[in-house]
């Protein structure tokens, strides 16, 4: 069953000075220098909320970005600890705008990305999430979905924390909402 969320009920990451929750919609505005982890940059962690651990699910949202900056992103994310992490979103690059999904997972990383150009505005993602695998998947109308990447993520037995996120690792800031949120629990 698919529940809508109203991201009032999700939990703060890290909460942005500028921000506005209704009913269906997160509207937040990043701050330079943050970054989803502190890998490539000196900086602090990004904005953004978390539902409640889970074990088998399917999370999808609907994410509208004006990028300012170079490396400007926002997304989706899994997250089993601090050393085990999953992320895929858009993110603003020289060339245009990267679909972009990065696993990370007790010190070591990759990132997988594909060129989108540069006027795609919005963007919906989903990750389903069973037996410890996970599947991210992007669509531009929240019907036909497309698969980003396939992964085995953590032990079935452990629940993850799925949620949102926005960050601007260089000195630049922008505007993103969240919205059409729902959330479905597989039994």
């Amino acid at each position: 069953m698919s529940d809508n969320l109203d991201p009032s009920t999700l939990h703060w990451m890290r909460r942005p000075s500028m921000y506005t929750i209704s009913d269906e919609r997160l509207v937040l505005e990043t701050e330079p220098y943050t970054s989803f982890q502190s890998l490539s940059y000196d900086s602090t962690d990004a904005f953004g909320m978390t539902l409640d651990p889970m074990d088998q699910f399917c999370f999808s949202v609907r994410m509208d970005y004006h990028f300012r900056g170079l490396e400007d992103e926002c997304g989706i994310l899994l997250k089993q600890s601090n050393t085990r992490w999953a992320k895929a979103g858009m993110e603003c690059r020289r060339e245009g705008l990267d679909l972009a999904c990065t696993v990370y997972g007790d010190g070591y990383g990759d990132r997988s990305c594909r060129e989108m150009g540069s006027g795609i505005r919005w963007m919906y993602l989903r990750v389903i999430y069973w037996n410890g695998n996970a599947r991210f998947q992007y669509s531009f109308n929240g019907g036909k979905y497309t698969d980003m990447r396939w992964l085995h993520f953590a032990s079935a037995a452990d629940p993850v924390i799925a949620g949102i996120y926005a960050c601007s690792p260089g000195n630049s800031y922008f505007d993103c909402t969240f919205s059409c949120m729902q959330v479905k629990r597989f039994i």
